[in-house]
């Protein structure tokens, strides 16, 4: 016959010191877990961060390029503008008209304008971005940035319409068909004659003039406007190259 020995049960409680113990371990398990856990968000954080941050210099870098080059056309077709203001306040026939037809050609019929790259502020701006930079003088900085661009593409818009006036009198004052047909794809300055203006009347002549300066002195306004902002873009990203410690880009 088997004789089955069953494990005795103690009916002694438990000491609290156990308890306790038990309670501590799973405490520190949680806290340990927890704190685990939001040092590895805060890592990726600011390694998104600082990820946004490169992207942000190579935005500013290709905007600075693209400002000193338009700043430095700019100053060219002003000065181009004011010597056919000059020629204007002559008779146009000759080689005053020459020079006019030169002069008229060469700077009336562009602009130049900034295209900012907004591919990084766009980010920071639409998706929140911008609460992961936890350095305040950059996100002041970047925000400010983007106001003086948003003034400048609100600038252009005048530009573009001191433009549009040039071009609404020109095709009544110049005959670029004529111009077109005596040049058979040679430069105008290699042309020996000239055809006279479309009209001499002083009235649309002046109106011209006048606009002509209107559209010289916006040219200058919005070149002042874009000097500020490449001052504003070195700025910012020195700053951001300073905070971040970032190698120049």
């Amino acid at each position: 016959m088997e004789v089955h020995h069953h494990p005795k049960h103690s009916d002694k409680p438990r000491k609290y010191k156990e308890y306790l113990f038990e309670f501590l371990v799973i405490f520190i398990a949680i806290i340990g877990s927890f704190f685990a856990e939001n040092i590895r968000e805060h890592n990726i954080e600011r390694h998104r961060e600082k990820e946004y941050m490169r992207s942000m210099l190579q935005d500013l870098r290709t905007d600075s390029a693209n400002l000193t080059s338009i700043i430095a056309k700019n100053k060219q077709q002003i000065s181009g503008l004011d010597s056919l203001l000059g020629v204007m306040n002559n008779k146009l026939t000759g080689e005053e008209l020459k020079q006019f037809y030169i002069l008229d050609l060469k700077y009336t019929l562009n602009y130049n304008a900034l295209n900012p790259v907004n591919r990084t502020i766009s980010q920071l701006m639409n998706t929140g971005g911008l609460s992961l930079i936890k350095k305040k003088n950059v996100s002041d900085g970047i925000v400010g940035y983007n106001e003086v661009i948003l003034v400048v593409l609100k600038q252009t818009e005048l530009l573009e319409n001191r433009f549009t006036k040039i071009l609404d009198q020109q095709s009544d004052i110049v005959d670029l068909q004529e111009i077109v047909r005596l040049k058979h794809g040679s430069p105008i300055q290699q042309l020996t004659e000239f055809p006279d203006l479309l009209t001499s009347d002083k009235k649309t002549l002046h109106s011209y003039y006048f606009n002509i300066i209107s559209f010289k002195g916006a040219i200058d306004a919005y070149t002042q406007r874009l000097r500020e902002v490449l001052k504003q873009n070195m700025m910012l990203f020195e700053l951001i190259r300073k905070e971040y410690r970032l190698k120049d880009m």
